[in-house]
């Protein structure tokens, strides 16, 4: 045993250490990249949770009012909500992102098409008749789950 011992401190007694060294340096800066990229991604996570939470205070996540003219209210915000949403892409893994993208166009498709006559015609079916028997889904309840499914992807 003692013989393969000397062998090994014989092989590094040897061979350049300038590897070594150079590995070590890779390792820690892999490190720090590391450290690096988990700082951007929890920032990207913050920026679009508090873009949502901001823009869409009045409607999310406790409901208090829809504004008027509610189709120039969510398309007026969708830029800055589409520039969080491409930085938080990024670090979405491959697996989850085909329903990160389809949260999102599913989200951006209601806020184009939603519109104040829908909202009230909403409203007019729900006031006519019991909850049971609605045909058609209210449109906070749409709204709140398409925010719901968006958020879900910064719980990663």
């Amino acid at each position: 045993m003692n013989e393969n011992i000397d062998q090994i401190a014989a092989y590094f007694e040897n061979v350049p250490l300038w590897p070594f060294l150079i590995f070590g340096l890779l390792g820690i800066v892999a490190f720090m990249i590391d450290v690096i990229n988990r700082k951007r991604r929890a920032y990207a996570i913050e920026s679009f949770r508090a873009t949502i939470e901001e823009e869409l205070a009045d409607m999310y996540p406790v409901h208090k009012r829809w504004p008027k003219n509610i189709n120039h209210y969510l398309t007026a915000r969708l830029p800055e909500m589409h520039q969080n949403f491409e930085v938080l892409r990024v670090f979405i893994p491959q697996k989850r992102l085909s329903a990160y993208n389809t949260d999102w166009n599913n989200f951006r498709d209601f806020c184009r098409n939603i519109t104040d006559e829908k909202i009230a015609a909403a409203e007019q079916d729900a006031a006519d008749s019991n909850q049971s028997s609605k045909t058609q889904s209210d449109p906070k309840e749409v709204f709140h789950q398409l925010i719901s499914n968006l958020m879900r992807h910064t719980n990663l």
